[in-house]
């Protein structure tokens, strides 16, 4: 039912709860998290918070071999390269990290969230941070794993190691609607609405 009466305009701002994209400052941690798929795979969740409450995740998932993975030289360079996207958290927010060898993906992520939890206290001194988040390919928003992303805000802004890649999509990838082929045979067809060849039983066409 439409009225007059009860027509109402809205006129209240709409706030996102995602960290905008870019290079967000006073940033502090929120959570760190080391959970277990349905599917029984872990991994790594480290949520950052900015001032306004909006966040951005992090999410780590152990390598494994695959097309791009082939080596088991490859697969350290791979373990060696997200190990040191997560100490680049880990110093930012507590300042520098003690030394760790571990064997497996789960210790070494269990060592993590120990080493960030004391920085998600809000009841502590929290560092504040500087953070660069961008756009996946599906558009949705992510912390960046490219090249330096995080860092303490003692450190100058014009002093910064943290940059705009070219490679970092920082405008919403848009993603066109797959048009369904259409049979210009089938009958009854109706030329004002579309009609796809799943709707037509074009598969029945002899040709």
């Amino acid at each position: 039912m439409y009225s007059t009466k009860t027509a109402t305009t809205n006129n209240t701002e709409f706030n996102s709860s995602y960290m905008p994209v870019g290079i967000n400052e006073n940033v502090t941690l929120k959570e760190v998290n080391v959970n277990k798929t349905p599917q029984g795979r872990d991994f790594l969740e480290i949520i950052f918070e900015n001032e306004q409450g909006q966040t951005a995740t992090m999410t780590e998932w152990k390598n494994e071999k695959n097309m791009w993975i082939k080596t088991d030289e490859d697969l350290q360079n791979r373990d060696n390269q997200q190990f040191g996207r997560i100490l680049q958290v880990i110093d930012a927010a507590n300042g520098s990290h003690i030394d760790f060898e571990g064997s497996s993906f789960v210790e070494m992520i269990n060592w993590v969230k120990a080493q960030l939890e004391p920085a998600t206290n809000p009841d502590n001194i929290r560092q504040g941070m500087r953070l660069k988040v961008v756009y996946d390919k599906k558009g949705y928003t992510k912390v960046s794993s490219l090249g330096v992303f995080v860092e303490p805000m003692s450190i100058a802004k014009e002093e910064s190691q943290i940059k705009l890649w070219k490679n970092d999509l920082l405008e919403r990838p848009v993603q066109a609607d797959v048009e369904k082929p259409v049979d210009p045979l089938a009958a009854g067809t109706n030329s004002s609405a579309p009609v796809t060849a799943d709707s037509t039983g074009a598969d029945d066409l002899p040709f």
